[in-house]
């Protein structure tokens, strides 16, 4: 008997041994890649070596060794990933800490045994989404810092060391564990770059600041703003100080002062650097509201709810003071709008909490 095969089959038989050997071909190609700040380009290849202040990739085709230090990485791509990874960062980064946290738990489920570069890394994007969730809905710090600091303690040659340091620097700040804070920011200090010895100043001030240690808080400012930015780290770390040296000048009843410092760092930052100007402007609001006045504080904040709603933090700060200051200029249905705004886009959030105790 003969058999008769007709094109359609051995078409669709060679496509789908096309179609593996494509698979086979890119599963072959994975590899890892490292983003760097300020570049638009990956290096690509496979990791070799991670340390707490340095990571070595070896690139396949050239063979060639390049040794990144850890201040310089946006993001490291594991071969062993999966593309839903990416996803979640950006979750995580649009502030929906739920989502991420219960999609990075998950991916460490699936996570191969082998793959422990990978499984550490996510073990950290874990700790930092709860501790974004414990810090924007102000509740929880306690039990977020225990994780981070764990993950600390048990990979302190991971890449992720200093950057797990800033996250519980803040956290402490943000619980007022005075002991703990004097621990992580000595631990900070011992980082390698300027960019980090600089915010441990910045995070040392701060907390002078938050105790009315003025004359503290704006020594440890100077010394970082007076470092030339040579990186975008340490332009960053600059930014932030004059920020900080702003909201010392606005205590001390300075007010031109501290706007001619904020109108500066809006002049002069990126705008690609939408962080720094959110913050900038919200801090701007801040110091127009404290001297009295209230147009300007409005337009401050606007500038923030139009702008920038991108930058969850400051967008829901901006929309908690708008629904103040409007009345007070005589405009109270754009109160409750910007009310209304902040209680659907931020309802865990901690200014959202403050509508039900601050007076109207």
């Amino acid at each position: 008997m003969k058999v008769r095969i007709c094109c359609k089959s051995r078409s669709l038989a060679a496509a789908l041994a096309m179609l593996s050997i494509w698979l086979i071909a890119c599963r072959a190609r994975a590899e890892d890649s490292i983003e760097r700040i300020g570049s638009t380009t990956p290096v690509r290849g496979t990791i070799t070596e991670v340390s707490r202040t340095e990571v070595v990739l070896k690139a396949r085709t050239t063979l060639r060794e390049h040794r990144v230090p850890v201040n310089e990485i946006e993001r490291i791509k594991w071969d062993a990933e999966k593309p839903q990874l990416n996803q979640l960062r950006n979750d995580e980064r649009n502030g929906k800490f739920d989502k991420a946290i219960e999609g990075y738990e998950a991916q460490l489920k699936e996570a191969p045994a082998s793959a422990d570069n990978l499984r550490t890394d996510l073990e950290f994007l874990i700790g930092r989404a709860r501790a974004g969730k414990a810090l924007a809905e102000g509740n929880d710090l306690d039990d977020a810092f225990k994780r981070l600091d764990k993950f600390r303690t048990a990979h302190s040659n991971s890449y992720r060391y200093f950057e797990a340091l800033r996250v519980l620097a803040r956290l402490a700040m943000e619980k007022s564990d005075v002991q703990k804070e004097a621990m992580i920011l000595k631990l900070m200090a011992e980082a390698p770059w300027n960019d980090y010895k600089m915010e441990a100043d910045i995070l040392q001030a701060r907390v002078a600041l938050a105790h009315d240690d003025l004359a503290t808080a704006l020594k440890s400012l100077e010394n970082v703003i007076a470092v030339p930015a040579k990186t975008p780290g340490e332009l960053s770390r600059r930014y932030e100080a004059l920020v900080t040296k702003a909201a010392c000048l606005q205590k001390q009843s300075k007010f031109e002062d501290a706007v001619n410092v904020l109108r500066g760092i809006l002049d002069e930052a990126s705008d690609d650097d939408k962080k720094t100007l959110a913050e900038t402007c919200v801090r701007l609001g801040d110091c127009y509201q404290a001297a009295g006045r209230t147009k300007e504080a409005i337009l401050a904040y606007l500038r923030v709810d139009i702008l920038f709603p991108k930058e969850k933090n400051q967008h829901a700060e901006a929309l908690y003071h708008l629904s103040r200051l409007f009345p007070q200029d005589g405009k109270p249905d754009k109160a409750a709008e910007a009310q209304a705004k902040l209680l659907e886009s931020y309802p865990r959030s901690p200014w959202t909490a403050k509508l039900t105790v601050a007076p109207k």
